[in-house]
């Protein structure tokens, strides 16, 4: 394990190239996570399983690097990196990426303390440039509701070893925010998606009763499986492959992360059954007050082409998250309008992406971006969504170089 130590000011930096699983205590690492509030993507396990998967495996020269800050004894910062080169052709990037995350996810708050982000921020750039010898510094996805959005751009306009190539916003995400009772959340819904909820409660359960279920370590493995097979059949009918198609390692991606949290009540799987159906499933997350909820199933049995088992799902789940505490839920990347309908508000995501203020290495980032416009272009917008449909061809695995240049 390489340590480099450098001090920054009134900030001491320790440079360490490994997980944060792997760090001598992960205890700490996780501490200030969640004592900040921060993601759940940065807790030392999720990470772990996101090296497992997405690692030097997922494509060969990754590596791992990860940064504690303390003022004083206090750590006040940690932030965990992925660096790897990328080529346009003949030129190479040295991209230098938040590690955890994908185009999937979106950023609230960086676990750095309230106060400490800009200075915090400055040393890590300025470390990853000069000593880590970066072309390129991804600081996506963020969220526009992240209240550390300002600091982290002027941390970046402040520090001297960069300079900002990319701020845009061109896709959101949904967060739901959620009251102190279900009674609440029902009452601030409009007349008509109360009505709608009722009428399909009433068609379910005509002659049974819903049932609901959450995973146990007997059962997760089991539940697992069935939740990708019911989210993989539903995708299909429409002539997609899914998320766990589409995504080549996000079913033992996904697996591995409810091992590794379930035990700490932070994962779970949400199964709703009419009598030997399973109607719909839920795939959850949860740190702190917050919920993460991005991947859904529901059935596509023709018996319930009338009921919207979504919303039904939805209403339920929301319900049990109150009475459990959760305050805010995370629903994903993309617009979608049941979920707008129920409560949900679509957020702008930020792509933020910086080039070191050497003239070459900003030739090198920028054509990075354009290889990566290109790519998402005409493979991701036109082939993948449009074309590969239109020729009912069979679902295959997003391209890896795609998804390594989505900065």
């Amino acid at each position: 394990m390489k340590q480099i130590r450098h001090n920054h000011h009134r900030l001491s930096l320790e440079c360490l190239e490994v997980p944060p699983n792997q760090l001598p205590a992960p205890e700490d690492w996780d501490a200030l996570v969640r004592q900040t509030g921060a993601e759940i993507y940065f807790l030392s396990g999720w990470q772990k399983a996101w090296w497992h998967h997405y690692g030097a495996d997922f494509s060969s020269g990754r590596k791992p690097v990860c940064f504690i800050l303390r003022k004083g004894e206090q750590i006040i910062g940690v932030l965990p990196f992925c660096l790897e080169t990328i080529w346009t052709g003949p030129v190479p990037a040295r991209v230098a990426r938040l590690a955890g995350v994908d185009s999937n996810f979106a950023i609230m708050t960086l676990p750095i303390d309230t106060g400490m982000e800009t200075e915090a921020l400055t040393a890590v750039l300025d470390f990853l440039v000069h000593d880590l010898h970066c072309t390129t510094i991804s600081l996506s996805p963020l969220s526009q509701q992240s209240q550390q959005l300002g600091l982290i751009r002027a941390a970046c306009t402040s520090c001297p070893a960069v300079t900002e190539v990319r701020y845009r916003s061109d896709r959101g995400h949904t967060l739901m925010h959620l009251p102190d009772h279900p009674d609440s959340f029902m009452a601030a819904l409009s007349k008509s998606r109360r009505r709608e909820v009722r009428r399909d409660l009433k068609r379910l359960t005509r002659d049974e009763p819903l049932r609901s279920t959450c995973s146990t370590p007997d059962t997760r493995d089991e539940m697992m499986d069935r939740f990708i097979d019911l989210h993989t059949r539903q995708w299909e009918a429409t002539g997609k492959g899914g998320h766990f198609s589409d995504w080549r390692v996000a079913a033992a991606f996904y697996r591995t992360l409810l091992h590794l949290l379930a035990p700490n009540s932070q994962a779970a799987i949400d199964e709703q059954w009419l009598g030997d159906t399973l109607l719909s499933s839920q795939l959850r997350f949860t740190q702190g007050t917050k919920a993460y909820w991005w991947l859904n199933a529901r059935s596509v049995d023709p018996r319930f082409n009338k009921v919207g088992l979504g919303r039904v799902g939805l209403v339920e789940r929301v319900e049990d998250l109150i009475n459990t505490g959760s305050r805010l839920v995370e629903a994903g990347a993309g617009k979608y309008e049941y979920k707008l309908s129920y409560g949900g508000e679509l957020i702008p995501i930020h792509s933020l992406v910086l080039a070191s203020t050497r003239p070459v290495a900003r030739l090198q980032t920028r054509a990075l971006l354009l290889w990566a416009g290109a790519l998402h272009l005409f493979y991701y917008r036109l082939w993948f969504l449009k074309i590969r449909s239109r020729l009912n061809t069979k679902p295959r695995p997003l391209w890896t170089a795609w998804i390594r240049t989505r900065l």
